[in-house]
């Protein structure tokens, strides 16, 4: 029983995140719309949902936070006291408890937290805002529930003859195929343990049952049920339909390890099949050996694309997370501030959701108290007193872009400048030839800050160095667009997807390269004639623009033969972010799809190599990271 137990705990732990993480933002939402029934709605059936599979299971501190956070909804929802900014604080603070107590029993720590304060809270809570409903006069007594909704004891009896008695409300159109199935396997262990006592006497089984000493036996295995509340009225076998399975991620992540190395054996066989053909033109074997590789081609397409889509999120797991969070900081700041989500429902790899978190709350939270001015300073330059945050995601091209804009002061260039120098992060002479967009860079070096006292919320600075590593390590880049008095655009440019990836293979002296098809706008075969040398860097005009180029085997020291005669170069037009510059390589060897494998003790912030592939003829080589490089031959 105890692996069953463990099983089950594990589904209710899943599912009591999940519906905090989906009510939280609802309360902010809640907050600044006033009263929508729909909303409170919502988080009432949430929390009603949260409160019943607690009580199925026994867990007594949950059931105590959600009963008294479910009552205030109710009574919300129903119009009986108003929504207060003293009633709100005392919900979220309700739902931050859930959240801890949630945690407690996910890692098994045995952990019971002291929630008598908040009790008390959010009774005082609701009697104040009962009182101020009916004129200042708290009420005699707590509202009484609606008949509907009468707490009813259960007794529920556990095959270890343990006898649990919990509270769980008869509101059975308010509960989830979730609770309710949890609630059903809870009770198919009691019969179990029981039915040596007396034969079970099946009966119609309801969620939840009445009041019972035993808990009524489980129905016959056949015909199947979903769960309890369909066994009153089963529907046919063939209508039977299981529409979602719940699979844990690192299974998903072995399928995908494997889905990679039959990328890297395709790319073999079909590397190989063209030599062979070169050879053995017109050999029956041979055409058959090739027909079989391009079918292997077209299925292992369809394979990556698959478990791909089995890895992506939607963007809202981070994102509703932040509406709370700008809230509380908000207040604590002085200020009144308005976020603005866009394309929230925006699917990106789960290694991104994972990673992307803590670089957003970072520039969101510098964005709140170092670059939004006070009301009192937004109102003297003529600003509204409401500042703004707007974050925003949409995908473009093969890219995911991420942008988080503050309508705030904006960035001081000169300023970054003699802060670095003050710190020795630069030289004098580095600080006069700095461009302004290198200088503000130099927000992402680490201890770098323009506040003169650290606090809690600290300079957009703290923690812009986390935000560049992280986005790195997501082989991504970030960038930032400002303007003084106007605001900040923080804008993160990542990879649809992390591990496999079109790249185009090039020939840099002796040596041979990927680069990533993301980066690249364009490859083109030009004369050397067509390159310019203006001020000391090399140029060249495409399609009327003027843009600079870099010679791949001078930037990474590579060693080159003597190639005389030669009259014409590659040249690769890359992109990182909205700056355009050219690339020159010996010779383009051709799109391939890649793997990428991570090197142990390689930095792509160091040396701009984001890992290694296996290509389809067998070599070992290099990916290349332009966004990191282009910072250093840019100097930016």
């Amino acid at each position: 029983m105890s692996d069953e137990m463990d099983e089950i705990i594990e589904d209710f732990v899943t599912e009591a995140e999940e519906t905090l993480e989906n009510i939280d933002p609802m309360f902010v939402d809640l907050e600044s719309k006033g009263y929508d029934k729909d909303i409170l709605n919502e988080i009432f059936r949430g929390m009603h949902t949260l409160k019943g599979a607690a009580g199925f299971l026994g867990f007594q501190l949950v059931i105590d936070v959600a009963h008294r956070a479910e009552s205030i909804m109710k009574m919300l929802r129903d119009g009986e006291v108003d929504l207060s900014q003293s009633l709100m604080d005392v919900i979220l603070k309700s739902v931050d408890t859930l959240r801890l107590l949630i945690f407690h029993i996910k890692i098994k720590d045995g952990v019971e937290e002291d929630i008598s304060a908040l009790l008390v809270e959010l009774d005082n809570a609701l009697e104040a805002a009962t009182g101020a409903r009916d004129g200042g006069e708290p009420p005699e007594a707590a509202p009484e529930p609606e008949p509907e909704a009468v707490e009813e004891p259960v007794t529920i009896e556990m095959a270890d003859e343990q006898t649990t008695t919990v509270e769980e409300t008869a509101e059975a159109p308010e509960l989830s195929e979730e609770a309710a199935a949890l609630m059903a396997e809870v009770m198919a262990m009691g019969d179990k343990a029981s039915e040596e006592k007396e034969e079970p006497k099946p009966q119609p089984a309801t969620a939840p049952p009445p009041q019972v000493s035993k808990p009524a036996p489980a129905p016959p295995p056949k015909p199947p049920a979903s769960s309890p509340r369909d066994q009153g009225q089963q529907r046919p076998a063939d209508k039977e339909v299981v529409s979602t399975l719940r699979v844990d991620v690192s299974r998903i992540d072995n399928v995908m390890d494997y889905a990679g190395e039959i990328v890297l054996a395709r790319n073999r066989l079909i590397n190989l099949s063209s030599k062979l053909e070169d050879s053995y033109s017109g050999d029956e074997n041979l055409e058959n050996l090739i027909e079989t590789a391009s079918f292997l081609d077209r299925v292992t397409s369809d394979l990556q694309l698959a478990v791909m889509k089995m890895r992506m999120q939607p963007l809202q797991k981070v994102f509703g997370k932040f509406p709370r969070m700008v809230r509380d900081l908000s207040r604590t700041l002085g200020k009144d501030i308005e976020l603005e989500i866009f394309g929230e429902e925006t699917e990106v790899d789960k290694t991104v959701i994972e990673s992307i978190g803590d670089p957003l709350v970072h520039i969101i939270r510098n964005s709140l108290d170092h670059g939004l001015e006070s009301p009192e300073e937004r109102e003297s330059k003529g600003k509204p007193e409401k500042g703004k945050i707007v974050i925003s995601a949409y995908q473009k091209g093969t890219q995911i872009v991420i942008e988080i804009l503050d309508d705030g002061k904006g960035i001081d260039a000169e300023g970054v400048k003699k802060k670095s120098l003050s710190k020795g992060l630069i030289t004098e002479e580095e600080a006069q030839r700095m461009t302004d967009e290198a200088a503000i860079n130099l927000i992402f070096l680490p201890g770098f800050s323009t506040k003169e006292v650290s606090t809690e919320l600290s300079g957009r600075g703290v923690g812009m160095d986390v935000v560049k590593t992280n986005v790195s390590k997501l082989n991504g880049y970030v960038e930032v667009i400002t303007k003084k008095d106007m605001g900040s655009t923080f804008r993160i440019s990542l990879p649809l997807t992390l591990a496999i990836l079109q790249a185009m293979m090039v020939r840099i002296g002796d040596e041979y390269y990927a680069i990533p098809q993301t980066m690249i706008e364009e490859s083109l075969k030009v004369k050397k004639s067509d390159i310019k040398d203006v001020t000391k860097q090399k140029v060249m005009t495409i399609r009327g623009k003027v843009l600079p180029i870099f010679d791949m085997a001078e930037v990474l020291s590579v060693a080159r033969k003597e190639e005389t005669g030669l009259s014409e170069r590659y040249v690769l037009v890359a992109f990182v972010g909205d700056k355009r510059f050219c690339i020159s390589v010996d010779e383009l060897m051709g799109q391939e799809e890649i793997v990428i494998k991570m090197i142990d003790g390689i930095e792509a912030e160091e040396c701009g190599v984001l890992g290694a592939t296996i290509t389809g003829d067998g070599r070992v080589v290099l990916i290349l990271d332009l966004a990191v490089m282009a910072r250093g031959m840019m100097g930016s």
